[in-house]
């Protein structure tokens, strides 16, 4: 699978739809508020706020819309579409509950100077597709070096700087910036700014990135004769 990233900026009173994807989406809200209506005669209506997660089903038209006053800022995460799964391409979502996660629900890691917030677990939303982790790390800390042996994941930075480093390739992390790391790559995050570092990982499958994680060591960087 190959994770494709997308930034939707809203400005109030701005309606997109009804449309449909065609494959499952995550959507992350990092700031406003969205009405998502959705269903069969758009008669569902779901509210979704800062630091929420929202499922698009592939097959569902739905609309969106910014009712609020400020610009909704939404991260939107998907994987290529895969013909071997035409039935999870054409799913709707059927479920009685919304096809929400809220941000203030997620079960949350914490120690040494880097938070975890898992936002979207496996299974959510009944789908097999994303895990959405929210992490946190203080100034001057750094990651452990790690690879993850069966899940590619995106990070996509809100706050904060820092750097990535994959293999032996060192990216800067800056406010909106995107990184793909592919599964079975050692990589780590170093927060060298001033201030909280807070970055997004989508990881594809939804895998557990907790138990699809071992430490990996650091690169020998090669010295140029």
């Amino acid at each position: 699978m190959r994770i494709r990233l997308q930034f939707d900026r809203i400005a109030p009173a701005v309606e997109i739809g009804p449309h449909r994807h065609g494959v499952e989406t995550i959507v992350y809200l990092a700031a406003g508020e969205l009405v998502f209506e959705h269903g069969e005669e758009l008669e569902r209506r779901a509210v979704v706020r800062a630091g929420d997660v929202l499922y698009e089903a592939p097959s569902e038209h739905h609309v969106v819309r910014n009712e609020g006053s400020v610009d909704a800022l939404a991260l939107l995460a998907a994987t290529d579409p895969d013909p071997r799964r035409i039935g999870t391409m054409l799913r709707r979502w059927d479920s009685a509950e919304e096809p929400v996660k809220r941000g203030g629900e997620a079960f949350v890691i914490a120690g040494e100077g880097i938070r975890r917030r898992l936002l979207v677990g496996p299974g959510d939303f009944g789908s097999a597709a994303f895990t959405v982790t929210e992490v946190e790390i203080e100034p001057g800390v750094a990651d452990a070096w790690h690879r993850h042996p069966r899940a590619e994941h995106a990070i996509v930075v809100f706050e904060g700087r820092g750097v990535v480093t994959v293999g032996e390739e060192t990216e800067t992390l800056e406010p909106l910036k995107g990184i793909r790391v592919e599964e079975g790559r050692p990589h780590r995050v170093e927060n060298t700014g001033r201030t909280t570092l807070r970055y997004l990982v989508c990881s594809s499958p939804g895998l557990d990135p907790l138990e699809d994680r071992e430490t990996a060591e650091a690169p020998q960087r090669r010295l140029d004769a």
